[in-house]
């Protein structure tokens, strides 16, 4: 109805554009970008809001899709978005994609892949050593995320967010964020809010206190999103995930 729900961001780098937004946005895309097409598209993860605007910009441009080798096939034959998902992002389009290397070349700078599972098993950062920036997709988000899917694993991506600070990046730039100037800081924040939650959670289930509870106490109750989700995006998630074991890394 007009009402913008939520920023979604793609970068361009001198030719290579990285993530590719919503189904939703797909047309205002191309048509932003006709003045300036690009040669080559690099996804983070396979997640509808970082290429659903794929197979719009190859229609359009021709241009060659990147992405992790775990999410090709997902890309190119897109499951059936669940519903909520598909009332805000649209149910995307099928498109070419190719594996993305180890380092991808723009022309003036160079892209290092960093594998940053968490969010998404075939979640990557891109990091350009000369500049400091780092591409982080949905790594960072925001110091205090309280929500999560059902699949995601916090602890593999706190370890994914040490992964990225260990680089010293100068600047962060999300795909839901913007632009993170202090980027030490802000990653940091966002590991002691997770791991001080956990440690909060923990005390608080060694005591007997049901799941429900912990997380009103700590979180507060569900917002609309869980109840449109059905459960998928839940703060009840978030605390689940604290609760685990850590996943060895791979």
């Amino acid at each position: 109805m007009g009402r913008a729900l939520y920023n979604v961001c793609a970068y361009l780098v001198d030719e290579t554009l990285i993530d590719t937004g919503p189904p939703a946005t797909a047309r205002e895309l191309v048509d932003w970008l006709r003045g300036r097409p690009p040669r080559l598209v690099i996804n983070t993860h396979y997640h509808e809001d970082h290429t659903g605007g794929n197979a719009a910009l190859q229609k359009a441009f021709g241009v060659r899709v990147l992405a992790p080798a775990d999410s090709v096939a997902q890309i190119a034959d897109f499951y059936r978005l669940p519903l909520y998902r598909a009332l805000v992002w649209r149910q995307p389009r099928n498109a070419t994609v190719e594996p993305l290397p180890e380092v991808v070349e723009t022309g003036r700078y160079r892209l290092r892949v960093v594998p940053t599972p968490g969010h998404a098993p075939d979640h990557v950062c891109l990091f350009e050593p000369e500049q400091g920036w780092l591409f982080s997709g949905d790594l960072y988000i925001h110091e205090r995320v309280t929500y999560t899917r059902q699949v995601e694993d916090v602890w593999q991506h706190i370890e994914s967010l040490r992964r990225v600070l260990a680089l010293s990046p100068r600047l962060l730039l999300c795909s839901h964020a913007g632009l993170v100037h202090d980027p030490k800081t802000a990653i940091t924040a966002k590991i002691a809010f997770w791991e001080g939650l956990a440690e909060r959670a923990r005390a608080l289930a060694e005591q007997g206190v049901p799941l429900a509870a912990i997380r009103t106490r700590l979180l507060g109750r569900e917002g609309w999103m869980t109840a449109i989700s059905r459960g998928d995006f839940s703060k009840l998630n978030m605390v689940r995930a604290l609760l685990r074991e850590p996943t060895p890394s791979r």
